[in-house]
């Protein structure tokens, strides 16, 4: 049972990063699409704008996620 746990917890980590991922992605995509130069700083603004817009608890957590990971430069 615990190794079934444990397969379910990496799952979850693993679709989490997924889903950070997806979302530096699409800011950077806007990014472009805006015609705005990339950079660190332009990333974290538009993730933290997109945070401050949707309504989900969840995704606000993966949008603050990703802004600190592009932050952090990890």
């Amino acid at each position: 049972m615990s190794l079934r746990m444990d397969m379910g917890r990496d799952e979850l980590l693993e679709d989490r990063a997924a889903f950070i991922a997806g979302e530096i992605g699409g800011a950077v995509a806007e990014l472009i699409n805006d015609g705005v130069v990339i950079d660190r700083d332009a990333i974290v603004d538009r993730l933290e704008a997109k945070r401050r817009s949707v309504g989900n608890v969840i995704h606000k957590g993966i949008l603050r996620d990703a802004a600190e990971f592009v932050r952090k430069g990890q």
